[in-house]
């Protein structure tokens, strides 16, 4: 049962560090952006994916929890600094 609950835990853990990862991407990339660069086609197809990204991870981060029966997520979302765009886009990556 122990070990059980460990990899319950570790998975949640691993779910919890790619989400954040993805979002700090997200957001070095948009702090290193400039008026002229977010009209460049190239650039917009990179910040959608790597929004894309963000979306689906945070998506599994919900699940995760739901799976776990862990309550409260709404207020993890602020904990993260999940951006509102983030929020209202996670699902799966289409």
């Amino acid at each position: 049962m122990l070990e059980i609950q460990a990899e319950k835990a570790a998975a949640y853990f691993a779910t919890i560090r790619r989400m954040q990862a993805a979002i700090a991407a997200l957001d070095k990339f948009d702090r290193n952006q400039t008026r002229e660069t977010t009209t460049d086609p190239e650039i917009k197809c990179l910040r959608d994916e790597l929004f894309a990204v963000a979306a689906e991870q945070v998506w599994f981060f919900v699940i995760q929890r739901e799976a776990m029966k862990l309550p409260y997520y709404e207020e993890l979302f602020g904990d993260f600094d999940i951006p509102d765009e983030v929020r209202e886009r996670m699902g799966p990556k289409l």
